[in-house]
């Protein structure tokens, strides 16, 4: 079967159903609607508000209300009797109308129409036999006509009840029939209620189950066609599924498996060079990683080249200094040895004295240059030192931060004023020193070379170098400020790029700042950035996190 047969079953059934209760109710509930009209127009004929009812009723009242206004009106009134005739001529009509319904039989009409008549003799009679004197009551002179009226009268009332009970039961019987109508209205209104509510369950089964056939035929196969498609190209798992279903779902299949047949071969000859070119790409990576390694230790050896120079100098005046007094030192030497061994050349006591007083301070002063000697060597292989790894390490900021500015005490100290404000409580931090050394002295020689190109000669600037831990932050904070010329504005956007320098051929080659940002927030996953003020001075910031991925 194929898929459009499925879809046209499923539609047939659907709005075949769905018509089938529409017209089912239409016409129960159009039959309802006109029995119930019918029945409502009928019931208007029974009871209370019924015509034949309602005549039998204004009889007996226009009758009764003869005997009342004989009764109840002064017996001296002349019109009484113009009044009682009144209600006679309506009376007469009255019973002649009810003779016209069914439901009142001859025999039980003919006493009440007799005694009408009997009625309106008696009172013709008493009406002749009034002469309405004022000195002469009316019962005394009616006394023969009265007893015959009221004979005739209690016959009538007889009559009349008789008339009225018949009357009754015929009301009763109507509203006991009609109420059986309504009865059975409602019973067929219940069965066409539940005759729907019957039928509309059956078509939801019906429509249930054609909806059971078709996601079994149709739908359930492309689902399990779907699951085996992307079990197969998602978890390499060999496509194995049963053709089911429908025609195009079966086709489907069939050109499915050749496709994917096709791509096992394919997607095994992709992730082998997939995979070899992951390998090369690795492997280009390391390379990269190890040549910026190089090119930052480059860099730093060539400022090392660069300083040579002030080095030399700052080693020289040191050395000189303690080899003077290590002269000085080997002639006090001599003297004593001499004094104490009485050679013809021994000194005099003078001599000796002065030997006394100066040799201590010269072997302190040659002790201090030694030092500095020292201090200048040390500060020299720590600012040199190369990690071949690159790796991080908890390293002292401080320390590093002190053996940079010595070894670049020759670009700063005719320039400018060194403060360091360093946080005594800073921890050890997770980094390449090497690297950092080589930001921190491109930072400083930048600042000091700002500082000479905007002070006269024989001025100098300030350069503070600063760092600090923020807890909070979980990172540490090193600046480095000058009071120099400040960065242009035109040139804000590009100090961190490759080769852009604002100094002279041959002085610059626009690599520093570059590697720093390189090293900083590539390598240390850091931020270097920079606030300036033209004419005011510039203050550089590093900042470094203290999660990094340090080396056991």
């Amino acid at each position: 079967m194929k898929v459009r047969s499925y879809i046209a079953l499923l539609t047939a059934g659907s709005l075949g159903g769905a018509i089938f209760i529409a017209l089912l109710g239409w016409f129960t509930f159009a039959g309802l609607n006109q029995a119930t009209s019918e029945l409502q127009e009928e019931s208007k004929k029974t009871g209370d508000s019924s015509e034949e009812y309602s005549d039998v009723r204004a009889f007996l009242q226009t009758t009764r209300g003869i005997f009342v206004a004989l009764e109840i009106y002064p017996k001296n009134y002349p019109g009484v009797f113009n009044v009682a005739k009144e209600n006679m001529v309506v009376a007469k009509e009255g019973l002649n109308k009810i003779g016209q319904y069914p439901n009142y039989e001859k025999q039980l009409l003919e006493p009440i129409k007799k005694d009408l008549q009997e009625i309106e003799q008696n009172i013709v009679q008493m009406e002749k036999l009034s002469p309405w004197v004022q000195d002469s009551g009316w019962t005394q002179r009616n006394i023969k006509a009265r007893a015959a009226y009221e004979k005739t009268r209690d016959e009538l009332k007889r009559s009349l009840d008789n008339l009225e009970v018949v009357a009754e039961g015929v009301k009763i019987e109507s509203e006991q029939a009609m109420s059986a109508k309504w009865e059975k209205l409602r019973s067929r209104e219940d069965s066409g209620k539940l005759l729907l509510i019957v039928t509309g369950f059956i078509y939801f089964i019906f429509v249930c189950f054609l909806a059971f056939v078709t996601y079994k035929g149709f739908a359930s196969p492309i689902k399990k066609l779907e699951d085996a498609a992307r079990r197969s190209i998602e978890f390499q798992k060999p496509f194995t599924h049963k053709e089911s279903g429908p025609y195009e779902v079966r086709s489907v299949t069939r050109q499915l498996k050749g496709l994917i047949s096709g791509l096992e071969g394919t997607v095994r000859q992709r992730t082998a060079a997939l995979e070899s070119s992951n390998q090369k790409l690795q492997a280009e990576m390391k390379q990269r990683i190890e040549l910026e390694t190089q090119l930052v230790h480059a860099q730093k050896m060539e400022a090392v080249g660069q300083l040579a120079s002030g080095i030399a100098h700052e080693i020289n005046s040191p050395s000189q200094f303690a080899n003077d007094n290590i002269l000085f030192l080997k002639d006090a030497v001599e003297g004593f040895i001499a004094k104490i061994d009485q050679t013809e050349n021994s000194p005099d006591e003078k001599e000796i004295s002065f030997l006394k007083e100066n040799a201590p301070e010269a072997v302190a002063q040659a002790k201090e240059g030694i030092s500095r000697i020292t201090t200048i060597v040390k500060s020299m292989k720590n600012f040199a030192y190369r990690d071949a790894e690159s790796a991080k390490r908890p390293n002292d900021l401080n320390q590093a931060i002190k053996s940079t500015t010595v070894v670049a005490t020759n670009e700063w100290k005719y320039h400018a004023d060194l403060q360091l404000q360093l946080d005594e409580d800073l921890p050890l931090v997770p980094c390449n020193v090497g690297e950092i050394n080589q930001v921190v002295l491109n930072l400083i020689v930048n600042g000091a070379h700002a500082i000479r190109d905007r002070f006269q000669e024989g001025q100098k600037g300030t350069l503070i170098v600063k760092s600090q831990y923020y807890p909070d932050a979980n990172c540490v904070i090193i600046s480095i400020a000058d009071n120099g010329g400040g960065i242009p504005e035109k040139v804000k956007t590009r100090i961190f790029e490759p080769f852009f320098t604002t100094k002279e051929v041959g002085v610059g080659t626009g690599q520093g700042l570059a590697i720093a940002h390189n090293v900083i927030v590539k390598s240390h996953k850091g931020q270097l950035w920079f606030d300036t003020q033209d004419g005011q001075g510039t203050i550089f910031y590093i900042k470094l996190p203290m999660e990094q991925e340090v080396a056991s």
